[in-house]
């Protein structure tokens, strides 16, 4: 099977930023890889050293230069489907939102081959997110008046791409519900897929780990908060992310000074490996519509660190499983759950034993891959 992969970005190159899609997309490559699947992958890229195409482990990419310009990803589009006639894949796959949902639809429609669609958020199948976005941002109304009908010509093409999906893959049943309500299609819902690399194994350390992209909708001034509120003398906290905006950073910076905080800054994807497994703890503070299932769960709970979150348990799993534990927006409940466990040796280690039993039964076999398989074969 040939399958193509339309995406925005490559997790490993040098110009893209890192975030749970890219990551996502290259677990899930190699997993294809793996079951002797054909795999192309088309991407977009800044690298102007880039060839036209190259062979990179056993997948064959194919690299769009980025198009300057507000309407860049319009000519980038074309890009993307010149790629596919080259091509000629048997199924084609995009994970997120993005107007390539158009171009694998109507290439998949006009060569009667599958087009698979995996969903990111609960908010993924929302028709019109990028007005949505623009009319709740703190953009003047001048900016905003100027930026609408670009936003609303973008988010056009996504709202068609997204109704010409054959299959809809969701990672939660939470997503599969908001899919269902906004788009009247019923999902499937697959757990996310983590190829586990060869890695030393770290000696787990009294480390509370924050770890994602350093923005506002991941909120890192409440982990400092929460940081705050707690009494530790032999922990340490872990503050990792990057950002473009050097202003926040060091606001970030300024707010973790004299606490028992380290803040890292920009953390590539392969380093971040040796910060989950030498923590016994990690906390996401993301806004509630922020994340679907965070890779950042994954890594933890595959290293025995668990999770506390202030708003998301996909599926519940924290709860049923006991990996882990979710304050419903409760910034003090979370602290306490916090200070509780760091009083609790035992009750931790047990907790973290769960973790890894769950996340490799969960996230690391085969049946994940040959679920996707049996969607791109639909119409073989």
């Amino acid at each position: 099977m040939k399958l193509a992969i339309l995406a925005q970005a490559y997790l490993f190159d040098k110009t893209a930023p890192i975030n749970g899609t890219l990551v996502q997309l290259y677990n899930l490559t190699q997993g294809f890889k793996s079951k002797n699947i054909d795999v192309n992958y088309i991407a977009v890229t800044k690298d102007t050293t880039k060839p036209k195409d190259e062979i990179i482990e056993g997948v064959h990419f194919y690299w769009i230069q980025a198009r300057p310009g507000m309407l860049g990803w319009k000519k980038t589009m074309n890009d993307y489907r010149s790629i596919l006639n080259e091509v000629k894949p048997d199924a084609v796959y995009v994970r997120g939102r993005n107007v390539m949902q158009y171009v694998a639809g109507t290439y998949a429609k006009a060569h009667n081959i599958t087009y698979v669609w995996g969903t990111n958020g609960d908010d993924s199948a929302e028709f019109n997110k990028n007005v949505k976005r623009l009319r709740e941002s703190g953009k003047s109304i001048l900016k905003k008046a100027f930026l609408y009908p670009i936003k609303a010509y973008e988010d056009k093409y996504i709202n068609k791409g997204m109704k010409m999906a054959q299959s809809v893959v969701n990672q939660s049943e939470e997503q599969k519900l908001a899919t269902k309500k906004h788009l009247g299609k019923s999902g499937t819902v697959i757990s996310s897929y983590f190829f586990m690399p060869i890695q030393k194994i770290e000696t787990k350390e009294n480390v509370i780990l924050w770890l994602a992209n350093l923005s506002k909708v991941k909120q890192p001034e409440l982990f400092v908060e929460i940081i705050k509120k707690i009494k530790v003398s032999d922990w340490s906290a872990v503050l990792a992310g990057g950002t473009n905006v050097a202003s926040y950073q060091t606001h970030i910076d300024e707010l973790s000074a004299g606490t028992i905080i380290k803040t890292l800054g920009r953390v590539d994807f392969k380093a971040s490996f040796q910060y989950y497994n030498r923590a016994k703890i990690y906390i996401n503070t993301s806004q509630p519509d922020a994340d679907g299932l965070p890779n950042a769960y994954i890594q933890s709970w595959l290293s025995g660190a668990i999770v506390l979150s202030l708003h998301h348990d996909p599926n519940q799993w924290m709860k049923t499983h006991n990996i882990g534990y979710c304050s419903n927006g409760d910034v003090n409940k979370l602290a306490l759950k916090l200070q509780e466990l760091i009083e609790s040796p035992d009750m931790l280690s047990q907790m973290s034993a769960n973790a890894k039993t769950f996340a490799k039964q969960q996230f690391s076999n085969d049946s994940i891959i040959e679920s996707y398989v049996k969607l791109f074969q639909q119409n073989a």
